[in-house]
């Protein structure tokens, strides 16, 4: 059993989902071996034959389908154990998680990993699956079973993008780092007796913009940003309902999936704003798409990415019967929307699973997954691979979606949906958005907030191969420890280093009066103020743009009440993940000494570096939007369910901070923009400057 010490410390989450104070936790011994042992299996993920753990011959020789007895509910893995023997899904084929044939494989690994009776049964399972089986599916399967497995709470995954850095960082990065290793690491210094290597990164617009949607491309191509997209989308994989004591529809997924997509969007035109750039564009597949994409990105076995030109049109000849496919989907979609009798939030709710066509779609097999089926429109690979499948491209994994600009376009095709379903229920009325008692008398916040590029390294170590046999005798402590980035018995470590975009911190102090004690919420937006051609925007069309920075309950007393909060409390974002090299090193710190190992929640938000869009040099005025409302509790109290300090609370049913709409109240169309014009609402101007605009490192 795990034992925890505890001090308190903010658990930060999902802006929808609260940051609460709880207690941090700490792994004890038993755990340790639970940390190391996730941190070994991801080391050099592409290399079977370089652990430094000796593990007994029960783990070489381990065959999952000839120990049943080591599975509950074993039948549900015939299946899997089936396929697999037939058809092994290995690494000569490019796994993709929207690929309807990859997908199997996932459903079958992650049923192995979930249903393992113990911590023994679990070791076998992800070793055989480590050596045997494709090396994207086994990470994708492992970090999901971090996600679900009780037993895993609170272990630290390393960050997809230090796990399978081939997704984030371009060639030239990795023909760096590999270039260090083959030249012996000649004349790089040692630091505590390991090689430290740093390889300057860059975006895919180092050398010149494609097209005028490429200068975003220090914010589509955020390691953080695409991580966290990655991690949305493992916490709740469209093609499983979850566990039984899981099941993702207890948060509301359908719901969840078009919030976090408009909330994309809006952060994204946001950032478009600081490079004079107006609206997403639409995507037409009969006509040209005009922005083209070049990713600088190969996969490990050395095929790159494939590209894009600019002015592509989708409308060819090997796809006709896909778009023809798309169009009968669409206009069932359409018909649903215009038609449906339900409330709202029902309303929402099986849209959100239909268009993403998830487990809880409302019929599979008459609206298809529109979101997979546009993947598969734009995905423009070649053939590739012993399946005979399309390789995939940007689009076609979810920690590269972010990086093109089609993928906002495409969603904006989707949520376009949502919106024209909101359009058929009524706005809200002043009545509705009025909160009696209660006045939000005055905003205290810095007119003048700053951003600036700072440089970041990321632990890239695993673009390396290491040597193999193991390094006999080596003295080298953090290799006898586990760690097997080592050359010639010397560890080593290579970082990626990037400028990334980051921001001063700031605070605001609400001056709120209540006529009693009572709870509220506190929601704060930011917004445009100006279009890209400098005219006012009004809330009637501005409504869709408000990116949702902070979502929280308070107590408020009777009288004055001064609610301060820091950007660094926003329930919305986390900090950028620790190390690879740092983990292994506190790790072993924590094995070796009275050092404490803290246990997390895993990722649960979106990076805090990115809360604010760039701005300008001269300054970019944008607005704040703050709404204090009523509190009405959920129907599950939060954190009720699971603990927030080691879980994000995938499928708990209590992670929401109140009962209201994912985005409220900007979650429908406003016709009359003076209705918000009442006593607990406020919009205040605020001017963003950016203190130089170099974003690559060249």
């Amino acid at each position: 059993m795990k034992s925890f010490t505890a001090v308190s410390v903010v658990c930060l989450a999902l802006c929808a989902l609260g940051s609460p104070v709880t207690q941090q936790k700490f792994a004890d011994k038993d755990f340790l071996e639970k940390q190391k042992f996730v941190l070994e299996v991801l080391q050099h993920v592409y290399q079977d034959d370089v652990f430094v753990t000796k593990f007994d011959e029960t783990y070489a020789t381990y065959l999952p389908w000839e120990h049943l007895e080591d599975y509950n509910n074993a039948d549900k893995l015939t299946e899997f154990f089936d396929l697999w023997q037939h058809k092994p899904l290995c690494d000569e084929v490019v796994f993709s998680p929207v690929y309807a044939n990859h997908v199997e494989y996932a459903l079958g690994l992650g049923r192995l990993f979930y249903f393992a009776k113990d911590w023994k049964a679990f070791t076998h399972a992800v070793y055989w699956a480590r050596v045997h089986v494709n090396k994207q599916l086994f990470v994708y399967a492992l970090n999901l079973a971090t996600v679900l497995r009780d037993d895993l709470h609170g272990v630290t995954t390393p960050a997809v993008y230090e796990v399978l850095p081939w997704h984030f960082f371009d060639v030239e990065t990795v023909t760096k780092a590999e270039h260090q290793a083959l030249h012996g690491f000649h004349n790089v210094k040692q630091l505590d007796n390991v090689f430290n290597v740093v390889v300057k990164s860059n975006y895919s617009n180092v050398y010149d913009n494609v097209n005028y949607d490429h200068t975003l491309a220090y914010f589509t191509e955020d390691v953080g940003l695409n991580a966290f997209y990655y991690y949305y989308n493992l916490h709740y994989p469209y093609w499983t309902k979850g566990p039984e004591t899981h099941e993702f529809s207890k948060d509301r997924v359908g719901e969840l999936y078009l919030y976090l997509h408009r909330q994309l969007l809006a952060r994204y035109y946001l950032e478009r704003l600081s490079n004079d750039l107006g609206e997403v564009p639409q995507l037409n597949v009969y006509q040209n798409y005009e922005p083209g994409y070049y990713s600088n990105l190969a996969y490990y076995k050395g095929v790159s990415f494939p590209d894009r030109p600019n002015d592509y049109n989708f409308y060819n000849s090997g796809n006709y019967d896909l778009v023809k496919e798309l169009e009968f989907y669409l206009k069932r979609v359409a018909d649903f929307v215009d038609t449906t009798t339900d409330d709202f939030r029902t309303a929402v709710e099986k849209l959100g699973n239909t268009l993403q066509g998830n487990s809880f779609s409302l019929d599979k097999k008459l609206y298809g997954s529109l979101d997979n089926l546009l993947r598969e429109v734009v995905n423009e690979g070649r053939y590739y691979g012993k399946f005979g499948d399309v390789l995939p491209g940007t689009l076609s994994q979810y920690e590269t979606s972010l990086r093109d600009p089609l993928f906002y376009s495409l969603y904006k095709e989707l949520v376009g949906y949502y919106w024209r379903l909101a359009g058929n229920f009524p706005e809200y009325q002043k009545k509705d958005l009025e909160f009696p008692g209660v006045t939000l008398d005055t905003v205290h916040l810095p007119e003048k907030l700053t951003t600036f590029f700072e440089y970041f390294d990321s632990d890239v170590s695993n673009l390396v191969d290491v040597a193999t046999p193991a390094v006999e005798g080596s003295s080298d402590a953090l290799y006898t420890f586990g760690r097997n980035s080592v050359y010639e018995g010397h560890s080593f470590v290579v970082k990626a280093r990037q400028k990334r975009v980051n921001h001063q911190p700031f605070e605001f102090t609400l001056d709120v009066t209540s006529d009693k004690t009572q709870k509220a919420v506190v929601k704060v937006f930011l917004g445009p103020k100006y279009d890209e051609n400098g005219h006012v925007l009004n809330l009637e069309d501005n409504y869709q743009n408000f990116f949702e920075l902070d979502h929280y309950v308070v107590d408020l007393v009777a009288g004055v009440n001064h609610l301060k909060r820091s950007s660094e409390e926003f329930a919305c974002s986390t900090n950028d993940q620790t190390t690879y090299f740092e983990l292994y090193k506190k790790l072993f710190d924590a094995t070796n000494s009275d050092y404490q190992f803290p246990l997390t929640s895993g990722q649960c938000g979106f990076p805090r570096r990115l809360l604010l869009p760039l701005g300008k040099k001269g300054g970019l005025t944008y607005q704040f939007f703050f709404a204090v409302y009523p509190y009405h509790a959920p129907e599950v109290a939060q954190f009720s369910t699971y603990d927030p300090a080691v879980s994000c609370g995938v499928g708990s049913g209590s992670r929401y901070v109140d009962a209201l709409p994912l985005g409220y109240p900007l979650e429908r169309p406003v016709l009359h923009d003076y209705y918000f014009n009442v006593g607990n609402f406020k919009f205040y101007d605020v001017t963003v400057y950016h203190k130089e605009d170099t974003t690559n490192v060249v």
